[in-house]
């Protein structure tokens, strides 16, 4: 047989290995990356009207853009409220569902129990991997950019190990580069209880705030019952503080200065306007967006009441990631426009940016990443083709590539751990063949016990 031909059998053969099934899910991935390039969307809005916005623009490293995949998915996850987390698991049992349906009906000879203990599996460690990567695993992320150079991009609520729930080597030098990765310039170190992450954070800060990303002190604590974090706070302050993390009235900065008290999310609505509020009429800023899982399903599930008290009570909407060192995206960022700021210390920088942000509704302005409105049970219910499509609809050409790269190359490896399989098992048959074909030649004089 000419080379040719051997050739040509051989590739008919890897091709007939290639059942439909192989292909459906490259070619899935594919037509979901084609079709939502007809209609793409910005991965950013604005976290108030939900909206585009122009001026900002989010930039991905090429670490980031060769795993692209695994990024944006991460990103997606992360970003999920906790009905929609739910929704996400609860997904994963209806498709286990489905498959164990599908396999009856096609009358699968695989053993029922590897089939069942093998779903439970994937439902139950799945999701939990999921997790551990975000909250453990360092990984590229997306970056901030802002056209105007007068305008920063501030975190009004940040963690170091200070905080009892942050990691214990989460520490101020790993806060400003988790900062930098995400493109704030400032940010507000509000740790429960103590002034530790926030001492080393501000001795370690650039002499001019344009050299580097600035850590400035605060701290998290309770008024009113309800969590507020009360920016430029330091040790000098501590008196006010009773019980522990509690804020009594007639706090003052040094100097006399008033504090800028910001309301965090969750936190009750009715308790917060109601009387009795020791904080009320010093509290000059509400939190839209707020990174952790209850944070952000308040920021969404209840946003039209948010807006509503923000205006009637002329309060500056802000972003706090509330990062305590278990993830790997920034779900928004407060943008505040501080003319000649990068020529400020950090501590005028931080008299400037405060008396901005006093101004009101606004003074300042939200951008968050894109995530899936979804509210009601129904919505909520198609979590996860609804993720899916808005991450590729928010996708760049270069990442689309990457995205159709992936999954092809997960035939590939379809195709060689089947290879690999076949090979072991014909390996397994030809020793066996080799075992039963050996035969023990023994002597006659042996056997009987003859002398030659």
């Amino acid at each position: 047989m000419c080379p040719v031909t051997r050739r040509a059998l051989a590739l008919r053969n890897r091709l007939r290995s290639v059942s439909l099934f192989d292909l459906a899910f490259p070619f899935a991935a594919t037509l979901l990356v084609l079709l939502t390039a007809l209609a793409v969307q910005t991965p950013l809005r604005d976290a108030a009207t939900h909206g585009d916005m122009t001026g900002v623009r989010l930039e991905m490293s090429t670490a980031y853009v060769v795993v692209a995949p695994f990024c944006a998915l991460l990103d997606m996850q992360s970003l999920l409220t906790v009905p929609q987390h739910i929704a996400l698991v609860a997904t994963l049992l209806l498709s286990f569902v489905l498959w164990r349906a599908y396999k009856h009906v096609r009358g699968s000879n695989y053993p029922l129990w590897r089939q069942e203990i093998g779903g439970l599996i994937l439902i139950v460690l799945l999701p939990a991997v999921l997790v551990v990567i975000n909250v453990l695993l360092p990984r590229p992320m997306a970056k901030l950019v802002i056209a105007d150079a007068e305008t920063i991009a501030v975190d009004v609520h940040a963690h170091t190990a200070s905080s009892h729930d942050a990691r214990r080597d989460w520490t101020q030098a790993r806060v400003r580069e988790w900062h930098a990765q995400s493109g704030f310039h400032v940010a507000y170190i509000t740790d429960h209880k103590r002034f530790g992450g926030a001492i080393d954070a501000v001795a370690a800060n650039p002499a001019r705030s344009g050299d580097g990303v600035v850590l400035l002190s605060g701290l998290e604590l309770r008024s009113g019952g309800q969590h507020v974090n009360v920016l430029s706070m330091t040790q000098a302050e501590s008196v006010y503080i009773v019980n522990g993390d509690h804020l009594t009235k007639g706090l003052k900065l040094a100097g006399g200065r008033e504090p800028l008290i910001v309301q965090t999310i969750p936190f009750k609505i009715p308790r917060f306007a109601g009387p009795g509020q020791d904080s009320l009429p010093r509290t000059n800023a509400l939190e839209l967006n707020d990174g952790a899982p209850k944070g952000l399903t308040m920021g969404i599930v209840r946003h039209a009441e948010l807006l509503r008290l923000a205006d009637s009570l002329n309060l500056a909407l802000v972003a706090g990631s509330d990062n305590h060192g278990w993830g790997n995206v920034a779900s928004g960022w407060t943008l505040v426009r501080v003319p000649g700021w990068r020529a400020l210390s950090p501590g005028a920088l931080a008299v400037r940016l405060e008396d901005t942000m006093r101004g009101g509704r606004k003074s300042t302005q939200v951008v968050e990443r894109r995530t899936p409105l979804l509210v009601s049970a129904p919505q909520v219910a198609l979590t996860v083709p609804v993720m899916l499509i808005s991450a590729a609809r928010a996708l760049t050409p270069i990442e689309r590539t990457s995205w159709i790269g992936w999954a092809w190359s997960t035939l590939l490896l379809r195709l060689g751990i089947r290879r690999a399989a076949h090979l072991s098992l014909a390996r397994a048959r030809l020793a066996r063949r080799r075992r039963r074909s050996r035969l023990r030649v023994v002597p006659i004089s042996a056997a009987t016990g003859v002398q030659s």
